[in-house]
Formats: C-alpha cells, structure tokens, sequence
C-alpha cells in the first residue's frame, strides 16, 4: 500500500533532482563540465561572479550576479567573456541562459545573446527570458 505524503522540503527537492540526474545521464553522452569566476575586491570579498557549465556543446550560465558598487565597470562583461571562451576551449558551440525582465537582457543582447523563447506573465505579470547565443 502506498501513502500520500505533502512534503515541501528542500531534501525532498534535493533527492528528486539527483534522481532525475541520475536517470538522464543514462540517455546523454555528455558530461557535465562546471565553469565559474569571479572578481573580488580588496578585502576579498566577491563582488561579481559567474558560473555555469558545459554540457555536450553547449555552455550553459546558470548564474550571472554584479555587486551594485561595480555596475557599468565593465566586470560582468569581462567575466561573461572568460567564461564563454573556456566553454569554447571545452568544445561548445553555443550558450544559453535564462533572465528576467527587471535582469540583464540588454547586457546580454549587446554580447550577441537573442531571445529564442519568452514566458510572459512570469511569475505574475514580468517576463522570463530564454537566450541562446553561438560560440
């Protein structure tokens, strides 16, 4: 007999996505490869990070965060770059990435980043953004 159980709980999650993983690793021929850097400042202290990872041929950014104090330095661009030429170094052929519309779709677009796929009304009444750029 089985039995219907609510659970919210981030083990519950956890354990989903490593079975999921565990089962699709049986149908890919690929490797996840993970990538990442950051800057920090004086007192160490991260102030941009990217990270991601490669996965067949294609990089995939996961993450993408720029401190307020070192907007428009030219810092996520920097790394954005680094990034996508170790994915190339790995074999990719094209990234992809997802941001909302209160995010960093213009930063992106200026990088050679278009939109493949949009969901509107995300979560409510904004825009989530499905980007895909060649390497």
């Amino acid at each position: 007999m089985y039995q219907l159980q609510a659970d919210n709980s981030d083990a519950l999650n956890s354990t989903l996505r490593s079975e999921m993983v565990e089962f699709n690793a049986q149908h890919f021929d690929a490797q996840r490869v993970p990538l990442g850097y950051k800057f920090v400042d004086d007192s160490n202290e991260l102030v941009v990070g990217i990270s991601g990872c490669v996965f067949g041929n294609w990089l995939i950014i996961n993450w993408l965060w720029c401190s307020e104090r070192v907007r428009n330095k030219g810092l996520a661009g920097q790394l954005l770059a680094e990034l996508e030429q170790a994915a190339i170094l790995l074999g990719a052929k094209k990234a992809q990435l997802d941001t909302l519309d209160f995010q960093a779709k213009p930063f992106y677009e200026k990088r050679g980043y278009s939109v493949k796929y949009q969901l509107d009304n995300y979560p409510l009444c904004g825009t989530r953004y499905f980007m895909e750029k060649p390497l």
